[in-house]
């Protein structure tokens, strides 16, 4: 699955790009940031809910915040199919309460190479991020693809149910690598919204 990531989008022509995949339906990827466990602030409560009260596209909610209870309660009004947040803040997945309908998953940074047994056996899905989080357009790092393969093969092995996603820096030259190597979805934002989103999207499609 392709998941559009809008903190790549010029937010002056939002809904232009947003019409542009409306005949897909995707998911798209929400990046809330906190300005303290990355350095920007993205989006509040407001737009989100008007983006999906208007296209009514599925969200998967990325939470990269210091206190990931707060913001999932302040966003709780909001349907969201996936939820994420990041493992380095020391918290389990079964400390955290998130809305019915919801699954869930932990983002690693590219500097966390490992994650408790028991945290992996809690989740839906690992996020692996390819560039370091807070700054949309990011080079990726090559390191990803060692990552991918290591945590799917550990899934093989072990007999976890979680899904891959990779976010950060996929594009049409390595999303195919990334789908050899075991990931299930792809988190694109430069790589959709500047350029054609519709046609972008299109060819993503076609390399996974």
């Amino acid at each position: 699955m392709i998941l559009p990531s809008i903190l790549s989008a010029s937010h002056l022509f939002l809904k232009e790009k947003l019409d542009a995949l409306k005949e897909f339906n995707p998911m798209l990827h929400i990046d809330l940031e906190d300005g303290r466990y990355v350095p920007n602030l993205s989006f509040g409560p407001k737009i989100i809910k008007e983006i999906y009260d208007t296209y009514n596209f599925q969200l998967d909610v990325h939470y990269m915040v210091e206190d990931p209870q707060r913001f999932i309660d302040i966003f709780s009004d909001i349907p969201q199919k996936m939820i994420s947040y990041h493992v380095e803040t020391g918290i389990s997945p079964n400390e955290l309460t998130i809305p019915k309908g919801s699954s869930i998953g932990v983002a690693l940074n590219p500097d966390t190479h490992s994650m408790p047994d028991r945290i992996l056996s809690e989740i839906d899905f690992i996020v692996i991020m390819g560039v370091h989080p807070g700054f949309g357009g990011a080079k990726f790092l090559e390191s990803t693809y060692d990552k991918v393969s290591q945590f799917d093969t550990m899934r093989k092995q072990e007999g976890y149910e979680m899904e891959i996603v990779v976010d950060g820096g996929v594009t049409k030259d390595n999303i195919s690598r990334l789908h050899s190597n075991g990931a299930d979805h792809f988190v694109v934002g430069a790589g959709i919204f500047r350029h054609d989103p519709a046609e972008s999207y299109k060819e993503l499609l076609n390399l996974v």
